[in-house]
């Protein structure tokens, strides 16, 4: 039997990633469908989240020197992911090269969620723009351009002008995108939620750690880009509140040294912890948009911090907000002391939004997957 393949950034040591990817097989699974994940990640992939980077600069060179002292947590960090892939995900046989992909094992191959698409990233690989499926149909569920608009950076846009145009379904996830998509094909295309907006809360409660220590109260905060201003400004509200600050991210707390605005760090990281540090915080602060999603759906006194690299091109974070109904939640960090960081959110609001928006990509997962499935057998 043939099975649904599934192409994502499952092998990147980063939560949203390895959450969206579980969102999406856990829904397609649920819909009786034999999903497997394309255990492919290139060369560039597995350097970016290694330990110690190839030291092709001096800023490299003394990145790495620092974290020779804090080798023992970041290789306990990197293990905890590799155990939560094996854990969860229904993985293929590993493939580093793309030229070995090959779809005579799929009915339908899904090119998966996440910055997939964008071309100017050290992870990225044409392999998930499909140019190795032959036969089975393919499929795009909500890839992200990561705010890179191809027919700017590619040098050959043709080329991937060719590859969308050979999708047989084909969605995005930012309006960008969409309107990108419009300009280099000349196809409409859906703009769809990120899958980890398919499942609900309860369906994340079955991931949570169990062997994390966290205090009573605290504030969460996640800032995928070191910015000393951010810092500074949690660390004015964290006194305000006389709250400790757990952060993410062990490699940035050490390389630029967090430690210096009090902030703590989890025994380890991975999504489970990743998902219990957000479910029980008192607060939440962040400028990612994994980050978002999940303080939203665990219903969270939340803030996702405006940054430079919203604005202009990058409207990931905006694009959600904006479909939540939730761009109140957006704030500058300007720290105001008389503002209530804790204010609640109409999260009946939020639910009433995300129902239209499940509606339609389960349409569309409905349309291209499952009937596409069920037709094949």
């Amino acid at each position: 039997m043939k099975k649904v393949g599934i192409i994502t950034f499952h092998n990147s040591y980063n939560c949203g990633s390895m959450l969206e990817t579980y969102a999406l097989q856990y829904y397609l699974r649920s819909k009786d469908l034999p999903v497997e994940i394309v255990h492919f990640s290139n060369e560039g992939q597995q350097n970016l989240y290694r330990v110690f980077e190839k030291n092709t600069s001096l800023k490299k060179v003394i990145k790495n020197f620092i974290c020779i002292f804090y080798r023992k947590k970041l290789f306990n960090n990197n293990n905890k992911y590799q155990e939560f892939q094996k854990k969860y995900f229904p993985l293929s046989k590993f493939h580093e090269d793309a030229k070995e992909l090959t779809d005579k094992d799929y009915q339908i191959v899904i090119a998966g969620s996440d910055q997939i698409w964008n071309i100017t990233i050290a992870d990225f690989d044409d392999a998930y723009f499909l140019p190795w499926v032959k036969c089975a149909y393919k499929v795009a569920y909500a890839p992200s351009f990561g705010a890179k608009n191809i027919m700017k950076y590619a040098k050959d846009h043709k080329k991937y002008q060719t590859y969308l145009n050979d999708f047989d379904a084909l969605s995005i996830r930012e309006y960008n995108g969409q309107k990108w998509i419009k300009d280099l094909t000349g196809k409409e295309v859906e703009v769809l939620i990120d899958p980890t907006l398919l499942l609900d809360a309860k369906e994340y409660d079955k991931l949570l750690a169990s062997d994390i220590n966290i205090p009573e109260n605290y504030i969460f905060f996640y800032c995928p880009t070191f910015d000393k201003e951010i810092c500074k400004y949690v660390a004015k509200i964290a006194k305000k509140y006389h709250l400790p600050v757990i952060a993410w991210s062990a490699k940035n707390y050490y390389v630029h040294f967090i430690k210096r605005f009090h902030f703590q760090l989890p025994e380890y990281e991975n999504p489970s912890a990743y998902l219990t540090l957000i479910k029980n915080a008192t607060m939440v602060f962040t400028t990612s948009f994994h980050g978002t999603i999940f303080s939203a759906l665990y219903h969270k006194a939340f803030w996702t911090i405006k940054n430079g690299g919203m604005y202009g091109d990058d409207d990931r974070v905006i694009s959600l907000l904006t479909s939540i109904d939730m761009m109140d939640r957006l704030i500058p960090y300007q720290f105001d002391d008389q503002f209530d960081y804790l204010q609640a959110f109409d999260y009946e609001k939020f639910q009433r939004k995300l129902t239209p928006l499940r509606k339609k990509a389960k349409s569309y997962i409905k349309k291209n997957m499952e009937e596409i499935y069920e037709r094949s057998k």
